[in-house]
């Protein structure tokens, strides 16, 4: 499945580049910018963003000109003309301007909205008007006194709020009082509200629903539950009639049948509410759960009124369930989340990622906060990894899936089980933060501000999920259930008791106000429950393997050279359209594997990477002289061993270059590549290239794996003391 890209969705400009390097100032560019859809005289709202704190309001089509070459973000608001709500087709999209006279484009397409609120309003003698407001995104206010569609809105959540009125001494009542919809594009959603004469039916308690929530819920209770994990319960008392009552609720917890905890609660307001509102923590009874009672063959039972302190119509109907039997909880054990952290260094411009043992757990709190885990266990590899890749750009990707290569590729070679994150620190403080393999343990990401949010969307990715449909994200899941990429149902921040609406963005997607829908939870939380993250492989012995790796980069293949090395076997899934077969003198296979690539799928160079583990003695690596890639039966890429490699000395010169820095010189002709280790722990330093490279460390030797293309040989160097 593909990986993603990520980029920061805390920062308005995140696609902002700097300019030109001309001190005197960089030359210009303009943008033409082109709005249809829009009636005569309904003006558009569209904000230009970029370089230099640039900000641009405009109406209409308008050509900006005197721009600072660099990214721009075109952002489009609905607008609102003749009655008629009108939508923007893309709501952001970014525009690279370019210094000269050609100017770059940008079309905002509008169209109406098609939503619509059907509003009934019954119980009225002919005559009376009503009292309800329907208030909606974007300030919508509408004041209905009786039955009617409302049409041209625009989607999102609604709230039809009902006021008793009177008439000639007499007083009518609304039922309910306060509703929420969600009104979509999909279909004509529909509200009610009925009118009793007041007095007329009298006043009844009853529960109208209730659960608990650890992140994310739906008002049945649908997403399962994390055993020992903290949650909230909520439970919605609902009155007939308009009331100052103040009930208590009793809630009874029981594990397999035996009483766990038994409690009552307080009200939070003045009065019960009529019918029942998510929103607002003050129309419910609460209490925060700890997560040593929430265990599986969990079951909760409530009760409105449990000493009958409020006189009531119907005495018999306060339970809940109302049948009296205990509510099931779905809760399910899940595995602790093993993650090592990997500080990266880039040798072309010296930045080390900002990650140790005391900052780790910051990088966790997002995902804490809202993926359905229990508990982690964090570690950070004593060794930074050294990459010769280009310093990573803002808006180019390239650089950031060739270190995304590399990780894995020294993942595979350490032989371990644990998810691999890479903490880089970039130049730059907006652009890409971080990209990461979909259903794969491996992704990296920057160490600035919001660094947390970056790693729990790339760990979503990890975890198999997709792009949720919301700002720029490229190839949205096309099964995510709820417009725009918002959350759909209410979320809730248990550590800060606080409600996250259903407006609020997906955190798999790119914009503001994230948290995590029940879609993306209940799928992050049924991935792990199959793949555990104390992986099978663990079950394999180490043991000689030829590590073998790659990737494609606009359209062309990339075939690393490959290294001997004593790790676990990792091996492709399942076939694919790809083959790497290791050839020998006399043209029979030595090893032959068939795969398919891992996507990266924000890569503009539509890129896709490998990395395995061929498990292959020694005297059967001896007899390798090529690597043939094919796709569909196509050869596309093809590694010989170096001329004279074998009969080279493995001759590498290292030279200490102040700190930790390490220089390397060898003969790159007869050794492309060398795999840099850390002799006490094995774990990969490095993949140097070219003949002249750097790593950190403090080690007085180096474990070296000298590749010849196809195989590799070892040798330990001497590093000269400080």
């Amino acid at each position: 499945m593909p990986s993603a890209r990520r980029l920061i969705p805390l920062l308005l400009g995140l696609l902002a580049a700097c300019g030109g390097s001309d001190p005197s100032g960089p030359s210009t560019g303009s943008l033409a910018l082109a709005v249809v859809g829009l009636p005569p005289g309904t003006p558009a709202a569209v904000t230009v963003t970029g370089p230099g704190g640039y900000s641009h309001l405009t109406e209409g089509s308008e050509t900006l000109s005197g721009l600072v070459p660099g990214a721009y973000a075109v952002a489009a608001a609905p607008v609102s003309g003749n009655g008629q709500s009108y939508q923007p087709g893309q709501s952001l999209q970014s525009v690279t301007v370019a210094e000269g006279a050609t100017a770059a484009t940008a079309q905002i397409t509008y169209g109406a909205s098609g939503a619509g609120l059907a509003l009934t309003i019954s119980g009225l003698p002919p005559g009376i008007a009503a009292s309800v407001r329907v208030t909606g995104p974007n300030g919508y206010d509408y004041a209905a006194t009786a039955t009617t569609t409302l049409s041209g809105l625009q989607t999102g959540a609604y709230s039809v709020t009902a006021q008793s009125v009177s008439s000639s001494g007499t007083e009518y009542d609304p039922s309910p009082g306060t509703q929420n919809v969600n009104v979509t594009n999909e279909a004509s959603a529909s509200a009610s509200v009925g009118y009793t004469q007041a007095g007329s039916v009298g006043l009844n308690l009853r529960i109208d629903g209730m659960y608990l929530t650890q992140s994310v819920q739906t008002y049945t209770g649908a997403v399962p539950l994390v055993k020992d994990r903290d949650g909230f319960l909520r439970v919605f008392v609902t009155a007939t009639q308009s009331n100052l009552a103040v009930p208590s609720v009793r809630v009874r917890f029981a594990v397999s049948g035996v009483l766990t905890k038994d409690t009552i609660l307080g009200a939070n307001g003045l009065s019960v509410p009529l019918s029942p509102n998510e929103g607002s923590l003050g129309a419910s009874w609460n209490m925060p759960v700890p997560g040593a009672l929430i265990q599986p063959n969990l079951t909760i039972l409530a009760e409105v009124d449990p000493t009958n302190s409020v006189p009531e119509t119907n005495e018999s109907d306060n339970l809940f369930p109302s049948a009296g039997t205990p509510l099931a909880l779905d809760v399910r054990p899940t595995s602790t989340f093993a993650v090592t952290f990997v500080s990266v260094v880039q040798t072309a411009n010296g930045l080390q990622g900002d990650v140790s043992n005391a900052n780790k757990a910051t990088y966790l709190t997002a995902t804490m906060r809202m993926h359905p885990l229990a508990a982690y266990d964090a570690d950070v590899r004593a060794t930074p990894l050294s990459t010769d890749a280009p310093a990573v750009d803002a808006s180019s990707s390239s650089t950031w899936t060739q270190i995304l290569n590399e990780l894995w590729a020294a993942r595979t070679s350490d032989g371990s089980s644990r998810y691999y994150y890479g903490v880089l620190k970039p130049s730059y403080s907006s652009g890409i933060a971080g990209i990461g393999y979909v259903g794969l343990p491996v992704a990296i990401g920057w160490d600035k501000p919001g660094a947390d949010q970056v790693a729990a969307h790339e760990w979503g990715h990890n975890w198999n999920r997709q792009h949720a449909p919301c700002g720029s994200a490229g190839k949205p899941d096309p099964n995510y259930p709820y417009p725009n990429g918002t959350i759909g149902v209410y979320g809730f921040d248990v550590g800060a008791q606080s409600i996250k609406p259903p407006t609020y963005a997906d955190l798999m997607g790119y914009c503001n106000n994230e948290w995590i829908s029940d879609y993306t939870y209940t799928g992050v939380m049924n991935f792990r429950g199959t793949h555990a993250d104390v992986a099978s492989a663990f079950a394999q012995a180490m043991q000689p393997c030829l590590l073998v790796w790659g990737r494609i980069v606009d359209g062309r293949p990339v075939l690393e050279p490959a290294f001997q090395v004593v790790t676990r076997p990792s091996l492709p899934a399942a076939p694919g359209p790809y083959t790497l077969e290791g050839r020998a003198a006399d043209g029979s296979s030595v090893f032959r594997v068939s795969f398919a690539p891992d996507q990266v799928a924000d890569d503009p160079s539509a890129g896709a990477q490998f990395a395995f583990a061929v498990p292959l003695q020694p005297d059967r690596a001896e007899r390798l002289v090529a690597m043939h890639l094919e796709e569909h039966g196509r050869r596309i890429a093809s590694v010989r061993a170096s001329a004279g490699a074998a009969a080279a000395p493995a001759r590498v010169e290292a030279t200490r270059l102040g700190g930790r820095r390490v220089g390397l010189r060898w003969d790159a002709s007869a050794h492309p590549m060398l795999m840099v280790r850390d002799p006490a722990t094995g774990e990969v330093l490095s993949f140097a290239r070219g003949g002249r490279s750097e790593v950190v460390t403090d080690r007085g030797e180096l474990d070296l794996q000298l590749s010849t293309g196809v195989r590799g040989r070892s040798a330990r160097l001497a590093v000269p003391r400080r």
